[in-house]
């Protein structure tokens, strides 16, 4: 945990390079977003999605996505990603039905995955129904992809840990986080960093959305709990 922290906190370890493309797709969001930015558009790009997280109440998240489940629990399998991206979506006051695309793009954000022609539409998708091409949209954008699966994924991890939500999701940030690393260059190496005791990472990166991911996982999980008694 301590090398994780000074590496993440090491401004000579960088980032891997993003590369830019037309608006409204892959290379448009990697390179708008706070995630892969350095400096002033980092600290720029960053604030907008603090902004946005700042008006949002984590105890309305989690009743939300508690009502969300139990809806889905009454009427099917549940779609655990699906969830939570309608949740933030409708926190942030984006119109439903974004979740499929947001799962597509969810899969190529990180610049080592190839993204194509399909990517790249349902990003265009995403930023029309977001307000447009705008470092804005790409903070939200950025912040319903970074949390669908990594949030989803903490839920599952939780199933089968027991006592309270809180106390599950504790238990499984320690010993299985959705999220077991991350990649950074230094020197001109690529290293991969193990994520373990800093499971929302550390440093000007860490994720700003904390406190949400697990009010929205809680909500999840209680609704889960409840349907399986």
């Amino acid at each position: 945990m301590i090398e994780a922290r000074e590496l993440l906190a090491d401004p000579r370890c960088t980032l891997p390079p993003v590369f830019g493309g037309a608006p409204g797709t892959v290379g448009w969001l990697r390179t708008n977003v706070a995630r892969f930015s350095t400096g002033q558009a980092h600290a720029r790009r960053r604030s907008l999605v603090t902004e946005e997280l700042a008006g949002f109440d984590p105890a309305w998240l989690r009743r939300e996505a508690f009502d969300r489940t139990t809806e889905a629990e009454n009427s099917g399998p549940v779609d655990l990603k699906a969830i939570v991206v309608e949740t933030l979506a409708a926190a942030l006051g984006l119109p439903a039905g974004l979740s499929a695309d947001i799962a597509i793009v969810a899969k190529v954000y990180h610049p080592h995955v190839e993204a194509t022609s399909v990517e790249d539409a349902a990003v265009a998708r995403l930023a029309e129904a977001c307000g447009g091409a705008t470092e804005h949209t790409a903070a939200r954008i950025g912040l319903l992809v970074q949390a669908c699966d990594a949030t989803a994924g903490l839920v599952e991890n939780a199933l089968d840990e027991s006592g309270a939500a809180e106390e599950a999701l504790a238990a499984t940030l320690r010993e299985r986080p959705p999220v077991s690393m991350t990649r950074r260059y230094k020197d001109g190496r690529l290293v991969e960093i193990d994520l373990a005791g800093v499971p929302f990472g550390h440093g000007p990166k860490a994720c700003p959305g904390q406190a949400h991911a697990l009010a929205i996982a809680a909500g999840i999980l209680d609704a889960t709990r409840q349907a399986m008694c």
